[in-house]
């Protein structure tokens, strides 16, 4: 029994550790999280830090692995829960609930895809599986309505630029990932456009513009789809 408690004294320190981590990333940006700051807000001492985190950098690792892959695991129940009859449709929700969980969660989703934090290099056996995972749902469902017929994409989305075809062939070959190269290609596409918008939205200046964030979204996100030549 006192071990089991020890554990759950452990983990719950630990969990402690990381959200007085976003706490103070929401308060002061990236270049504000230290250890030192950390330890002052728990009211422990800097070396209490290090029994659950070998330094800031394991730490920042530790939280950009959690991040990433409960975006995951929202996009995942996005797609289990989504009710929609064709690939496109469950696309639709897929995307929609990656606005959705970036909204819920902007400290995490700038800490994975804001400014670098000088110095720090993320180890990619980490954070590079977290990353994917992100990826699978939009990218399979493309490539799902591509081998299906569901989308037969059209100008100037059917072609991919030599040099940057050659890039994704290599990613997908490194990654063993069993799709096309034109999926990958698209997603990324979706993935920049929508990142657009999220962006203005967190930093609150598309607000004061179009009243309506989330139906612009749905609308530009509808919009991108057809002319890719997806139908919803």
């Amino acid at each position: 029994m006192p071990r089991k408690r020890n554990e759950e004294l452990n983990e719950a320190t630990a969990e402690a550790i990381k959200q007085t981590a976003r706490r103070l990333m929401a308060e002061e940006g990236t270049n504000g999280l230290s250890i030192r700051g950390i330890a002052k807000a728990l009211e422990l001492t800097p070396p209490a830090i290090y029994h659950y985190f070998s330094s800031l950098d394991d730490l920042t690792t530790v939280l950009i692995a959690d991040s990433f892959n409960a975006l995951a695991d929202a996009l995942e129940a996005s797609l289990h829960q989504s009710a929609a009859p064709t690939a496109a449709g469950k696309l639709f929700d897929v995307l929609l609930a990656y606005r959705q969980w970036a909204v819920d969660h902007p400290v995490d989703f700038q800490l994975i895809y804001g400014n670098p934090i000088p110095g720090f290099v993320a180890p990619r056996e980490v954070t590079v599986p977290a990353v994917v995972r992100t990826f699978v749902p939009s990218v399979s469902l493309i490539d799902e309505a591509l081998r299906t017929g569901q989308l037969q994409p059209l100008a100037p989305y059917d072609q991919i630029p030599p040099p940057i075809a050659d890039h994704l062939q290599r990613l997908i070959a490194a990654g063993d990932y069993p799709i096309a190269t034109l999926s990958m290609y698209l997603a990324m596409i979706l993935w920049s456009h929508l990142h657009g918008i999220i962006y203005l939205e967190l930093f609150n200046h598309i607000q004061p513009n179009v009243g309506d964030v989330d139906l612009f979204y749905q609308t530009q996100l509808r919009a991108l789809l057809l002319s890719m030549g997806l139908r919803i």
